[in-house]
């Protein structure tokens, strides 16, 4: 069987693409040319390489970041469909790892969310996305100064993954605000053990992003996945909060952008309290 270029490159790792060589052939006829966007990646089948070949189409994704317009490719069988995201109808992203589990999520103004699995090992890259998604679709504003006082958020030692993930975005990020900190929680309903890990909300005038667990509830030890969630100011038309309906001591922030509606639960205290409606 004779190799391919594509074949001889296929792995678990996402890769930029940066002429209309370098797209899978599957999408090669799309008119997508890399050349006229801010970034393109390709994103590969979950498949282990020993169970693929040069004859299979062996990327699921091409995700392209244009002047105005998210794209993004999907492939089905040996066809591809395309969806189409204006920036100023992103109402959310959501970027969560698992082991080898990752999940990029678009929620939008104006329906269903889009979500993109890929191999958590090839984080990087999909960082970059997010990074250049929220240059195109934040407001233009100089960055804050440095918090000279900042101190880490306390949490325990079973959450240091969230405050290493603080520590790198505070650095990157250095006028962002620490907003919010809630503490891992042990809960129980109907005798079950159930665990609240911890979250740490960080923010300035024009975004909040969230720092936390894939799951908001879980069982005892499972402490894999490292999330983060991140909401632009300017979208949200609704946000308030209320007591848990299942779990005692637990606040839910309801953040509705359109059509997407997040439930962010908190430990109560001052940030969530702000936000309950009048007794």
């Amino acid at each position: 069987m004779r190799s391919t270029a594509e074949f001889d490159a296929f792995g678990p790792w996402i890769d930029e693409v940066t002429d209309v060589e370098g797209l899978p052939r599957l999408y090669r006829d799309s008119g997508l040319d890399p050349r006229a966007h801010r970034l393109v990646l390709k994103v590969p089948r979950d498949i282990e390489r020993r169970n693929a070949n040069p004859h299979m189409h062996l990327y699921d994704y091409v995700i392209a970041v244009g002047d105005e317009i998210l794209t993004v490719l999907i492939r089905h069988e040996d066809t591809y469909g395309t969806a189409s995201i204006p920036f100023d109808r992103i109402a959310a992203i959501r970027d969560s790892v698992r082991l080898l589990d990752g999940r990029l999520t678009i929620h939008t103004l104006d329906g269903p969310a889009l979500t993109i699995p890929y191999n958590g090992s090839a984080g990087a890259p999909v960082r970059d996305l997010i990074r250049v998604l929220r240059e195109v679709y934040l407001p233009t504003a100089a960055p804050g100064p440095a918090d000279p006082y900042r101190v880490d958020p306390h949490v325990g030692p079973e959450d240091l993954g969230l405050l290493t993930g603080y520590r790198r975005l505070i650095d990157r990020e250095p006028g962002m605000r620490l907003l919010n900190v809630s503490y891992r929680q042990h809960l129980r309903h109907r005798m079950r053990l159930v665990v609240m890990p911890a979250s740490i909300i960080v923010g300035d005038d024009r975004e909040w992003q969230i720092l936390h667990r894939r799951d908001w509830f879980t069982g005892p030890g499972d402490d894999l996945s490292l999330a983060r969630t991140v909401l632009p100011r300017s979208r949200i038309g609704n946000l308030w909060a209320r007591p848990h309906e299942r779990y005692q001591h637990v606040h839910v922030i309801t953040v509705e952008s359109g059509a997407t509606t997040l439930e962010i639960p908190v430990v109560p205290g001052p940030f969530s309290e702000a936000l309950l409606p009048p007794a």
